[in-house]
């Protein structure tokens, strides 16, 4: 049994509670930690890349703190995993989801994530899988294949940080680091029975270069956690202004008093569907039953017909649109940089990413422009919504998780309800805070068939605050640590 099965080690503030006591080493801690990924990533393929010297050293390096007297930060000594996708950590690898031309692309320059959760205590073990250059809603790829469902091995985590989100599910670490362009916090905290938090635009600085405006308000960091307490607690150390960001705020969240504050007197407007998803008629009839949970805190709850001004498909089209912009703008920068991945690798390039990005030679000013109106009619909508409700909440996905495909192409359905959705996005209602800026989580709403199920808990432009608090008073009324049994009890060998 590890250290880390304890009940009073399985969360971040646990932990960081133990070691600031002296009650238990941080260097016990991340030697546990690497026990559990030995043990179990083998058959979960979560953690593509380990730097067990430099944790351990991190971790001694605390402890002499510590026995000094000296000041320690939220997350000492908590075990930390993050993204394997873009240049995160000096001097760690930036395979922007496993390409094998790219296992010597060192990061030169710090992400806000490790940057912040190092400097607050927290000791960063290695990095997890994610697709290529996260351009789906599944977690697999030609070089690693994909990351397995902690809750059934033959599903997929979903994506794009399916790696963080399966790692943390299945107790390697409490907190996991992961991106979101179009809900790759949330998708796999659904599928995975976690809680994936997507700040507002700005609360997580977001340093994009050379180009500081190609993603702005549009790509997120955050933290995939089993509870809402650990999440406050990451987020209380990753916000924080930075002016290398443009959209960077400057007023600071108190996390931790906002997840205990409740939604008494909050109204609360459900949707099934955003009046335009197929969704799997199971999960709406849970995600139905599950929001009316909040009632019981003292919040009211509405079903209303959103009435979004575009079709699923063509709001899908212009997330792949824009995501295929960026992902084309990184290939140029890599090729000027001698590593043309065209010629390198092209059968890792998956055909249905490359099909966009092929074409983003081909679009015009009016494409560009069209886009950027259908988001803003998205925001306004939005916005119309937030002139009379608290709080928007939805399921995560319209489907559960599918299963791996063993060509590293996992992809999502192709269909649901006999309507046709696009594989990469269009079963995922996550991507419209990508458009809008809005803060956003999804936490376990309950089980089908064993297997998790999120709830989307949208609100108002800024207010990470209230979302921190409609997901805290959840938890408090609708508890979900139990799932965690499915996972611990599953089957180590490799599949």
């Amino acid at each position: 049994m590890s250290l880390l099965d304890s009940k009073d080690l399985s969360t971040a503030v646990g932990i960081a509670h133990a070691v600031k006591s002296r009650a238990i080493s941080p260097v016990e801690i991340v030697d546990a930690a690497i026990e559990r990924i030995e043990s179990r990533n083998p058959s979960l393929n979560a953690v593509t890349y380990e730097d067990r010297d430099g944790a351990r050293k991190a971790a001694i390096q605390l402890e002499q703190a510590i026995l000094r007297e000296e000041p320690t930060g939220p997350l000492a000594g908590v075990p930390v995993l993050m993204k394997d996708l873009f240049g995160f950590k000096p001097g760690w690898p930036a395979t922007c989801g496993s390409i094998s031309a790219l296992r010597d692309n060192l990061a030169t320059d710090w992400s806000m994530f490790p940057k912040r959760i190092e400097a607050a205590g927290g000791i960063i073990l290695g990095q997890t899988n994610s697709p290529v250059f996260g351009f789906r809603g599944t977690t697999d790829n030609k070089s690693v294949g994909p990351t397995r469902n902690p809750f059934d091995l033959d599903r997929n985590s979903g994506g794009s940080s399916g790696g963080s989100a399966a790692a943390v599910a299945d107790g390697l670490v409490p907190i996991a680091g992961a991106t979101d362009g179009g809900g790759s916090i949330r998708i796999p905290a659904a599928w995975c029975g976690t809680v994936g938090f997507q700040p507002s635009a700005g609360r997580v600085p977001f340093i994009a270069r050379p180009n500081a405006f190609g993603i702005s308000c549009y790509l997120y960091e955050g933290p995939i956690t089993r509870t809402v307490a650990d999440a406050a607690l990451a987020m209380t150390a990753l916000q924080g202004q930075d002016n290398r960001d443009p959209a960077s705020l400057t007023v600071s969240t108190d996390f931790e008093q906002a997840r205990r504050q409740g939604v008494r007197g909050k109204r609360i407007a459900f949707t099934p569907d955003f009046g335009i998803f197929p969704v799997d008629t199971k999960i709406v009839g849970l995600i139905r039953e599950a929001v009316c949970v909040f009632e019981g805190a003292g919040a009211s709850v509405e079903e209303v017909d959103v009435e979004l001004p575009h079709t699923q498909e063509e709001l899908s089209a212009v997330w792949s649109r824009t995501t295929a912009i960026g992902i084309y703008d990184a290939l140029e920068d890599l090729k000027q940089n001698g590593r043309d991945l065209r010629a390198l690798c092209p059968d890792e390039l998956p055909a249905s990413m490359m099909a966009w990005v092929d074409a983003v030679p081909t679009f015009t000013l009016t494409n560009l422009l069209h886009d950027q109106k259908v988001r803003t009619r998205v925001l306004d909508r939005f916005g119309t919504l937030f002139e009379t409700y608290d709080y928007v909440i939805s399921p995560t996905l319209a489907a559960m998780p599918v299963f791996n495909d063993s060509d590293g192409e996992t992809q999502g359905p192709t269909e649901i309800n006999g309507i046709a959705v696009d594989p990469l996005i269009g079963w995922c209602m996550t991507y419209l805070t990508n458009y809008t800026g809005n803060p956003s989580a999804s936490v376990p709403a309950g089980l089908i068939d064993g297997l998790p199920v999120g709830m989307l808990v949208i609100g108002r432009r800024h207010d990470d605050a209230g979302v921190m608090a409609a997901i805290g008073a959840f938890e408090r009324e609708r508890p979900w640590e139990g799932i965690y049994r499915i996972p611990e009890a599953r089957t180590l060998a490799s599949p």
